[in-house]
């Protein structure tokens, strides 16, 4: 069994136990012991704070087709695990009204066991976008005089002698 760590706000990091050898479930499926509660569920995402997980034990109660969730979180499983979490996936297929309900949201403080496969994303970070700067104006009313005084007045006697 391959053993990982997770460093949380704790001082005591989460171990993370892959399934034993014998495990013929589904592999994206894990158990996570959170206040001596044991939950299965399907890990949408890990932060240094929280594990936000989709709770199969909450399908019954809450009316939800375990069997749609699993089909889909298996097909998201297979071909797009690295690319983004399983909620996107849900929200693909229509159904994130109805998998928001058994969404929990687990504080690292207090998980002290998970079993199973956890995933990580980078997605708390806000993207950058560079701007460039814009330069004042020189001249405050945007305009600039070219001629002075005595070229108008020349100008001004031109015009009246062309007439």
């Amino acid at each position: 069994m391959q053993l990982k760590k997770i460093k949380g706000n704790s001082d005591f990091p989460i171990t993370v136990e892959s399934h034993p050898a014998h495990y013929n479930g589904y592999g994206f499926i894990t158990l996570i012991k959170y206040n001596d509660e044991v939950n299965l569920g399907i890990i949408d995402n890990v932060t240094k704070r929280h594990i936000s997980a989709y709770c199969l034990d909450l399908c019954d109660p809450q009316n939800i087709s375990e069997s749609d969730v699993i089909s889909i979180a298996h097909k998201w499983f297979l071909f797009n695990k690295e690319n983004y979490p399983v909620s996107v996936e849900f929200c693909k297929h229509g159904i994130e009204s109805e998998t928001s309900r058994i969404v929990k949201l687990y504080s690292i403080d207090y998980v002290s066991r998970i079993i199973g496969p956890v995933f990580f994303y980078e997605m708390n970070n806000p993207m950058k976008t560079r701007k460039r700067k814009r330069k004042a104006p020189k001249d405050k009313s945007g305009v600039e005089f070219q001629s002075s005084v005595a070229d108008f007045k020349t100008i001004k006697d031109y015009s009246s002698s062309s007439s």
